[in-house]
């Protein structure tokens, strides 16, 4: 038969006490529900928070590594194990593969019963979809953003700056960059080759706010004067 094993965790030195009320708790359950089985012992996270994923911690990856098909991991509060229901059913669903039950008291989850699996399912089931809802939520504040011609990712286009952050963020344009893609486009009409245009922007100082100037940056310059620089409806010119 498959080993037992408790886990308790707390985020601050002041919630130390509650170790003891955990694991009496787990201790107690094992015994009346789980006593078949061998008690392989309790695992406990301190002043860890909750922010980080289980098997990111000290003892939550000591017991992803001890764990096996048939054994079952007990925890008395399901928040004491995870920081959110999404996180809670990713972790479960690693588990579930691995072939461990396992048992949250404050739900009286018992993944290792066909109703308990049930609700597992459930709950990755809402997560993924949570999930997706973000991703949406994600997207469509990134396709606001560059329909307002403000700045979204780390992408600044060519000829532009960004001033401001977060919410406050826009961009302006970039009169120093302008100034030197017109000079690149200069020395390319004279014929110089990429590589020499690039080597001759550095020998003069000249500087991106991103870094040196190289030949794909020199295209890209080029590309950019070609088509008048990216429109951006809102921008500040």
């Amino acid at each position: 038969m498959g080993k037992v094993y408790g886990y308790g965790r707390h985020s601050t030195a002041r919630q130390s006490l509650t170790e003891q009320a955990q694991k009496e708790k787990v201790e107690d359950y094992v015994r009346r529900a789980l006593g078949g089985h061998e008690y392989a012992g309790w695992m406990y996270d301190q002043a860890t928070s909750g922010s980080k994923p289980m098997f990111e911690r000290d003892q939550g990856r000591e017991l992803w590594a001890l764990v096996q098909p048939g054994d079952h991991i007990v925890w008395a509060k399901l928040d004491r194990a995870f920081r959110s229901v999404i996180d809670g059913a990713t972790t479960m669903d690693m588990l579930a593969h691995k072939g461990v039950f396992v048992h949250s008291l404050d739900l009286g989850l018992d993944t290792s019963t066909p109703v308990g699996r049930c609700i597992s399912t459930v709950m990755i089931a809402f997560a993924e979809l949570e999930r997706e809802y973000g991703r949406e939520r994600t997207r469509e504040a990134l396709r606001s953003k560059r329909e307002r011609g403000l700045p979204y990712g780390i992408h600044i286009p060519m000829g532009w700056k960004k001033v401001g952050s977060k919410a406050d963020s826009r961009f302006e344009v970039d009169l120093e960059e302008r100034r030197q893609i017109n000079e690149i486009v200069r020395m390319r009409e004279r014929g110089h080759s990429y590589v020499e245009i690039a080597l001759e922007m550095q020998r003069n100082g000249h500087r991106r706010r991103r870094g040196e100037w190289h030949p794909n940056s020199i295209a890209a310059a080029l590309q950019a004067a070609e088509s008048g620089f990216p429109k951006l409806p809102e921008a500040t010119s």
